[in-house]
């Protein structure tokens, strides 16, 4: 195949590939895009090099698309971001060899590092537009119980090496793995449940209202918002979750006007009350801090936000990117919490991970080791105008329900909010924008579960391994 049009044709099947990401939600595309691509652009390149340039034609094509939700906040951000996540995917699967025996443990292998360095590295990692979330709505979601996102995204990685080798005409090599793709669910329907220790009513509050960003949106009608959505709703709750930046503190939270009368609803409406401040520390300084607020005693516990949004909440680099950018939305930098996302509550102790850490598996991990019978998710959403960021957080919130083997409350200010059970189902679920109380009987959950108990770093070890593996005997064969 020419040159430039086999590197046009990755391009457009990597494209083809994140449409399975929500709010697509063409799941089967996660296998077959990278499929086509091994069987179409990447078979033959023997040399290094041209596997190199096929695979980052590839990503590009994928991270183009996959990151455009980055220009509702900085084009700059998305120029920059893209070549960098593409040269993370492209490099292990560069090394996976053209053709032969291991190219079938090879392909897995290299998407899991990729994936995991990605979720790392630059600034803390960028885990969205991953293709674990492009997974929620098959039938590989189950997996996550199993091994977390990772064991997800090696078995896309699997799937892309049946739909090669269907399209090769290999028939018998498709045998192996056919029987892990079809294998890998069934084992995770067969793994005991975590137990319920016991059943109560929980709501999720979207204070809804129009889009934009905290620099447009005063605080004190978001909680205003907030406040009237709750006073309106008829029903009872033991447990309620308010969402991010519900409302705010000019000073220490503990001594504001704003949580003394979150106590005394909390109190009259006798429920644990989750919530997040906006807590300014100084001129320059603030924390997103989440507490615990419980109808007999008020303020049980707080939970500052350790996992920063980088150009978000704070800038790296600051004065080498502020030259470049309008970092006016940014004029204050948030202060970073330390610890595990746990609160402690009547109810009993509760995960919570603060808006963008529900993407990064081992910060929730750590809440329910911590003993959070349950996760609490307030986040915004609200500086985006698109269905695209909110969807693939509910979609990660649903991975998280299932490796944990909890419920997870979601709480967005104007995005999805929505209740999702231990199986990655979503029983409640809001519109964008809309105000609205979602209610209904919620469980908590104790125990373990193969992903909780192993955590990421046995697969990347592994997959290190397999890589490596299959990357020596070629060396061996051309020397």
């Amino acid at each position: 195949m020419n040159r430039l049009l086999r590197d046009g044709l990755a391009l457009v099947l990597g494209a083809l590939t994140m449409l399975s990401l929500p709010p697509w939600g063409l799941w089967p595309l996660g296998p077959v895009g990278i499929g086509l691509w091994l069987r179409f652009c990447n078979r033959g390149a023997q040399r290094w090099r041209d596997r190199l340039e096929v695979a980052a034609a590839f990503w590009l094509g994928a991270y183009l698309l996959g990151l455009f939700w980055m220009t509702e906040l900085t084009v700059p951000g998305w120029i920059a971001a893209v070549p960098v996540e593409t040269l993370i995917m492209a490099l292990p699967l560069s090394l996976v060899p053209a053709s032969g025996r291991w190219r079938a443990l090879g392909v897995p292998a290299a998407l899991v590092l990729g994936e995991a360095v990605r979720w790392q590295v630059p600034f803390g990692g960028v885990p969205m537009s991953n293709l674990a979330l492009g997974q929620v709505g098959g039938p590989w979601l189950g997996t996550a119980v199993l091994a977390g996102p990772l064991g997800v995204v090696a078995l896309v990685g699997v799937g892309a090496v049946i739909v090669e080798r269907l399209c090769a005409r290999e028939w018998c090599a498709v045998s192996w793995p056919a029987v892990v793709a079809i294998a890998a669910p069934i084992a995770a329907l067969a793994w005991p449940a975590t137990t319920v220790d016991a059943t109560v009513t929980a709501a999720v509050v979207q204070a809804g209202g129009e889009l934009g960003t905290n620099v447009d949106t005063p605080q004190r009608s978001v909680r205003l918002r907030h406040l009237d959505t709750t006073n309106a709703w008829q029903g009872n709750a033991d447990l309620m979750v308010w969402s991010e930046s519900s409302t705010s503190a000019d000073g220490p939270l503990e001594a504001s006007d704003n949580l003394a009368e979150l106590e005394a609803l909390a109190g009259w409406r006798d429920t644990v009350l989750i919530a997040n401040f906006y807590e300014r520390a100084d001129d320059q300084r603030f924390r997103n801090a989440t507490v615990a607020i419980d109808p007999a005693t008020g303020l049980a516990d707080r939970y500052d936000k350790a996992h920063l949004v980088p150009f978000g909440e704070y800038v790296p680099l600051r004065s080498v990117v502020e030259p470049f950018a309008d970092l006016s939305l940014i004029s204050r930098e948030a202060i970073a919490g330390e610890g595990p996302g746990v609160l402690s509550t009547s109810l009993g102790d509760i995960a919570v991970v603060t808006s963008y850490e529900v993407y990064f598996s081992d910060l929730v991990r750590d809440g329910v080791q911590a003993g959070g019978r349950i996760v609490a998710n307030p986040t915004l959403a609200s500086s985006y105008s698109t269905s695209v960021v909110p969807s693939q957080s509910l979609a990660s919130a649903r991975l998280r329900a299932v490796e944990t083997g909890r419920w997870v409350l979601q709480a967005s200010t104007t995005g999805y909010s929505a209740v999702v059970s231990p199986d990655g189902e979503v029983t409640h679920r809001s519109e964008l924008r809309e105000s609205i109380v979602l209610a209904g009987e919620v469980e908590l959950r104790s125990g373990s579960t193969p992903a909780l108990t192993l955590g990421s770093w046995p697969l990347i070890v592994a997959a290190a391994v397999l890589l490596a593996w299959c990357v020596l005997p070629a060396g061996r064969r051309r020397g």
